[in-house]
């Protein structure tokens, strides 16, 4: 709401507005039959009066709410005595009024979702889509606290990333990757991506929007029923990741079925088939995000790269976000994955992703004790519990090499109830493939704090185009420091 005042963008602001893209509601919902942002309105000018009447009494700009309107209004209290007028804030204005706009704004939002967070709380009567599943969605303007804090690193030669229905600034992700808002699109129109994700994914913020057809009804023309991306590219062979994150996933409590089989997509890249009858639902499995990749990836004539998105049946044609970087003929590039929140470059010169692609478990890092040995920077975090990976890869042979170390079960680890051998058992698979049974790191490596690595070869995705490398607890927690993927020569 402060946005839309000093950019003066009333029309961002109305009930209608407010209700979908605060509350979650449908775009047809009617404000007449749901009252609740003018009663969350009501709530809110109380508050501010509150505010400003009591610990805020001492800031020299007051924030209200007229009745019947939902833009908030900046008064300066100085000469509120005499004139009381009404100080528009301008854009231009000087750095000291900007600074005390930003601190009210910042009180306004913090009230705000102070009212929003109780809301949530209370029955929700959003509409529901025709097949009995809640349309969960998230605001499209979401103000992002930990963008704010994250260091963006200088995209890579060549690489684009585009967060699809994105508008205004660029996302910076948890591991410092710099999305571009949405752009080089046809057709199509924003919609807000999930609310929830579960389980968890390693970044939520950056599926907040997503571009979906205007419709799947084959009675349509074939524009409205799906979109395309016509991205310049410098000439070469790129790898290019397509993103999934379907707000109808979650079902309803109340339903028995999951939402397989609700959604059907088709893709084309420069005019051949690419993705055919796609249910990204289906084909995420257990993850909440669905991401395909695909290898020698070239621009067409024209030194663009032609995407085309179409529903085939069921609900409307989506996409959450596009990536590509360079990459190398014949082969997908290794895919380094650390239990590190973000990204890293070991002291080899090899970078590593942050934490991505895992379903279930936890992170943890715990310190080497002051007595311990000196470890590598890699395996200072762990993923442990009963957790899974699943790594989208192309057709092909690949080589895992999965890195341990165990830092709890170890005398000099305080708080360990268990110590040595026997302490820390588990299996791991993939696809369903054992390839490690009964498996004890500290007995494996000799000790704890010792890291460990373990290599397997002629491993082939699945169906959905997968390595899912699923880590199964038999005594105490599974756990994993690094995952490589290595595609092998044909």
């Amino acid at each position: 709401m402060c946005r839309c005042a000093l950019e003066n963008k009333p029309e961002e602001a109305t009930e209608q507005q407010i209700g979908i893209y605060v509350y979650g509601r449908s775009p047809g919902y009617s404000s007449n039959d749901d009252n609740i942002v003018r009663s969350q309105a009501r709530v809110l000018r109380m508050k501010l009066e509150h505010h400003f009447a009591n610990e805020g009494k001492g800031e020299p700009l007051l924030i209200t709410i007229p009745k019947g309107q939902y833009l908030p209004i900046f008064e300066s209290r100085h000469g509120e005595s005499s004139t009381n007028s009404e100080i528009p804030v301008p854009l231009e204005s000087t750095t000291r009024h900007l600074r005390w706009v930003l601190i009210a704004a910042a009180i306004v939002v913090m009230i705000w979702i102070t009212s929003h967070f109780f809301e949530q709380r209370s029955p929700n009567p959003s509409s529901k889509l025709a097949s009995g599943y809640s349309k969960s969605v998230a605001p499209l303007q979401q103000p992002n606290a930990q963008t704010s804090l994250r260091v963006a690193s200088a995209p890579g030669v060549g690489e684009v990333r585009i967060s699809a229905g994105r508008t205004g600034a660029p996302y910076v992700d948890v591991s410092g990757h710099t999305w571009e808002s949405d752009h080089d699109f046809d057709g199509g129109a924003v919609e807000p991506g999930p609310r929830h994700f579960f389980p968890p994914v390693a970044d939520e913020g950056l599926f907040a929007t997503m571009r979906e057809a205007l419709t799947a009804d084959l009675k349509n023309p074939r524009w409205e029923r799906g979109f395309e991306y016509h991205i310049p590219l410098s000439p070469g062979v790129y790898e290019l990741r397509l993103y999934f994150a379907d707000p109808i996933r979650e079902p309803d409590v109340d339903q028995t079925d999951d939402a397989q089989n609700l959604r059907h997509i088709e893709v084309e890249l420069n005019g051949q088939p690419l993705l055919v009858d796609l249910d990204p639902i289906a084909d995420g499995g257990a993850a909440a995000v669905d991401v395909r990749v695909f290898k020698d990836v070239r621009p067409s004539e024209d030194g663009k790269l032609h995407i085309e998105f179409r529903s085939r049946w069921g609900q409307p044609a989506f996409l959450s976000a596009i990536q590509l970087s360079p990459g190398t003929p014949g082969v997908l590039k290794p895919i380094r994955i650390s239990a590190h929140p973000s990204d890293f470059i070991d002291s080899d010169g090899t970078r590593w992703s942050g934490d991505n692609y895992f379903i279930g478990g936890r992170t943890s890092t715990i310190p080497v004790p002051r007595d311990g040995p000196r470890i590598p920077p890699l395996y200072n975090a762990e993923r442990h519990g009963n957790f899974t990976y699943s790594i989208p890869v192309t057709s092909g042979s690949y080589t895992v090499r999965l890195h341990f170390m165990e830092s709890f079960f170890s005398p000099l680890t305080a708080g360990a109830y268990c110590h040595g051998a026997g302490c820390r058992v588990f299996d791991v698979t993939c696809n369903g493939v054992s390839l490690l049974q009964d498996f004890d790191i500290y007995q494996a490596a000799g000790g704890a704090f010792r890291p460990i690595i373990r290599e397997f070869h002629g491993l082939h995705p699945n169906g959905q185009g997968k390595l899912q490398l699923s880590f199964s607890p038999r005594v105490n927690y599974a756990e994993v420091r690094a995952i490589e993927v290595i595609q092998e020569s044909d």
